[in-house]
């Protein structure tokens, strides 16, 4: 246990965090810029340096044109599987169990939806090594604050100290590029490359808010000028650590990549590719012309004479109109062949056209036009982000299950260290407040698909023609696994099975089965309505899904008893059991299993209209109505 900092010596720490050095290790330093940087190329859409620096020996016209036209081909794509994985996890939602008025205190600071939020956008997004910490607000109450490490002034296993930026004074200075940018010149034509690298930087004023938090203790410190107020609590029970870690892709001990991470060297390679067809476009994508280049008819070797001054002492200067070459061309020398003269040998000079055009080789075109495209795909593939399928191209239901298993392991990869992390706050918290210990529990299943996905991957599951048994495993494991416990489509398929017994049938099964005198019009009816109808009640109720599964199959069945009374013969005559057995769906089967009964020969006919009539409250002729004319059994 460290010793514990009062007012009295509260003066050593208000030094160590006011001090323009980091008490954090330069591997991490380190770390945490590169990490940052790489992200932030592609999240903001920042320029990254290498389309500039790795091409050294390149025209400086064509280096020119790249920098003014950058544009982050990939923020697009990086943004998508941000979202992506924002919506997975929002609709995911959370499962949590334990002290019920710490819960109820959680949901009512939206600590929990907060949280994905800042995980979203900030780990995800910005900074991976963001760590999360509890602070007081203005009323006293525990809330949960995410910590950008450029803020982070003392960082070790037991402690942290860092700024508070909404509740500190600073200037801002940002950047036009995330490195810098570089700018070529020409001096009597050599090439000159000035580099300068600069970043986003906050100089801070007078009045700074500092936050420094043990295992031991929380402090306060607010600073103006010379003068700092301090404000000291002392925890009760000691915390497991001070901070918590936001990222999700461990590289080593305190050190994370986003997420994201599995799009950066696509994503990189792609905006370097991009920047080549860039240059590329601008060089070759036009006719290429090629002329005589004539000497300057102001200078002598690309200097003129003027007046001798301190600045030209010779009495020479460049040349102004040919810019000290000494030749001039009516075209400027990006895209242009220049050719001289012979003035010694007037037989090569008797064909040469004083104007010439060539065509470059589309192909060049054509490969560096599509290569990036492909590699950006690659990085959107890395990281889950469900492509277009062209006209006519259809998605195997086999490559697309491929698919949903990866992502479903990358999740689970994710959902390993973002809950453990969740829960590591969690326990924080209960020691900081003292409040009853709660758990959150992993998912075993994530909202990969919207709903209308869903149904749609449901609809090619079912309509393939493996067995039944092997569909309804099919279509367990798929609603376990991609889809949300908390999504309506469990719920209605949950309420279709215990309406209707062959809902994972496909037409050409119930005709089969119709064919084979297995089916009666019930069972025809019952499966071709009870979906709809059920959509039906959702539109008219939007919380009907809200109601216990045993709910919604008993107003289903009434409502389908109701459509099918005029077909079936169902009335309201009888006693008050019989109209509660026919007017159920359960009571149209026990009439059904009768009627093949009676159709196989195993009971009589006569006692089966008096059967139903006694059991249904239905006169002789709607009940032989019902039975209809039995067929002879077929001899064995």
């Amino acid at each position: 246990m460290n010793e514990l900092i009062t007012l009295d010596s509260a003066s050593q720490l208000v030094g160590r965090l006011a001090s323009n050095d980091q008490e954090i290790p330069n591997y991490l330093q380190h770390y945490f810029k590169k990490i940052k940087t790489e992200l932030c190329t592609h999240t903001q859409g920042k320029l990254f340096d290498k389309v500039l620096t790795v091409f050294n020996n390149e025209e400086p016209e064509s280096s020119k044109f790249v920098l003014n036209t950058y544009e982050s081909i990939t923020k697009g794509s990086i943004w998508r599987g941000i979202d992506n994985l924002s919506r997975i996890f929002n609709n995911t939602g959370f499962e949590v169990s334990g002290d019920t008025s710490t819960i109820a205190t959680l949901n009512k600071s939206s600590f929990f939806t907060k949280y994905v939020a800042d995980f979203i956008s900030i780990s995800t997004a910005i900074d991976p090594n963001t760590v999360q910490v509890w602070m007081k607000n203005k009323d006293g109450e525990w809330v949960s604050h995410f910590v950008q490490t450029q803020f982070i002034v003392i960082l070790n296993d037991d402690e942290i100290g860092f700024i508070v930026p909404d509740e500190s004074e600073y200037d801002l200075t940002v950047d036009n590029a995330l490195l810098g940018m570089v700018s070529n010149t020409y001096q009597r034509g050599k090439k000159v490359t000035q580099s300068f690298f600069e970043g986003v930087t906050y100089q801070w004023k007078e009045k700074i808010k500092y936050v420094y938090i043990s295992k031991e203790q929380y402090i306060e410190i607010y600073r103006d000028g010379k003068e700092a107020e301090v404000v000291i609590e002392n925890f009760k029970t000691p915390l497991n650590s001070p901070y918590t870690y936001t990222g999700v892709e461990k590289v080593e001990k305190g050190v994370y990549h986003s997420a994201m991470a599995g799009f950066i060297p696509f994503g990189n390679h792609a905006l370097i590719q991009h920047r080549t067809y860039r240059s590329v476009e601008a060089i070759f994508g036009y006719p290429r012309m090629s002329e005589i280049e004539l000497p300057c008819d102001v200078c002598v070797a690309g200097e003129e004479a003027v007046d001798i001054t301190d600045e030209h002492p010779s009495g020479l200067r460049p040349c102004r109109k040919c810019g000290g070459t000494g030749h001039l061309s009516l075209q400027s020398p990006f895209k242009v062949y220049k050719r001289k003269l012979f003035p010694d040998n007037p037989e090569l000079n008797a064909n040469l056209k004083p104007v010439e055009f060539f065509t470059p080789d589309i192909e060049i075109l054509k490969y560096n036009a599509s290569a990036w495209k492909e590699t950006l795909q690659m990085g959107e593939d890395a990281i889950y982000i469900q492509q277009r399928v062209e006209t006519g191209n259809v998605e195997s239901a086999k490559s697309r299950e491929k698919q949903l298993e990866s992502m479903y392991a990358w999740l689970g990869r994710i959902s390993n260290v973002i809950y453990h992390n969740i829960q590591e706050a969690l326990n924080n918290y209960a020691v900081l407040t003292g409040a009853g210990e709660v758990t959150i529990n992993k998912p075993i299943s994530y909202a990969i698909m919207s709903e209308l996905e869903a149904f749609d991957y449901l609809n090619k599951i079912v309509s393939t023609d493996a067995p039944v048994f092997i569909k309804t495993t099919h279509i367990e494991n798929f609603l376990n696994r991609y889809i949300s416990r908390t999504s309506p489509v469990i719920k209605i398929v949950e309420v279709l099975k215990r309406v209707d017994p062959f809902v994972f049938y496909t037409t050409k099964d119930m005709q089969t089965l119709s064919d084979s005198a297995v089916l009666a019009d019930i069972d025809w009816k019952v499966h071709s309505y009870a979906f709809p109808l059920l959509m039906q009640m959702y539109s008219r109720n939007k919380e009907l899904l809200d109601k216990e599964n045993e709910a919604i199959e008993a107003e289903l069945t009434r409502v389908m008893t109701e459509k099918f009374k005029p077909v079936i013969g169902l009335n309201d005559t009888g006693g008050a059991d019989a109209g509660k057995l026919r007017g159920s769906v359960g009571g149209m089967y026990s009439m059904i299993q009768i009627a093949k009964a009676v159709a196989n020969g195993e009971y009589d006919l006569d006692a089966a209209v008096a059967l139903i009539m006694d059991r249904f409250g239905l006169t002789e002729e709607e009940a032989r109505k019902q039975l209809g004319t039995p067929s002879a059994p077929v001899a064995q």
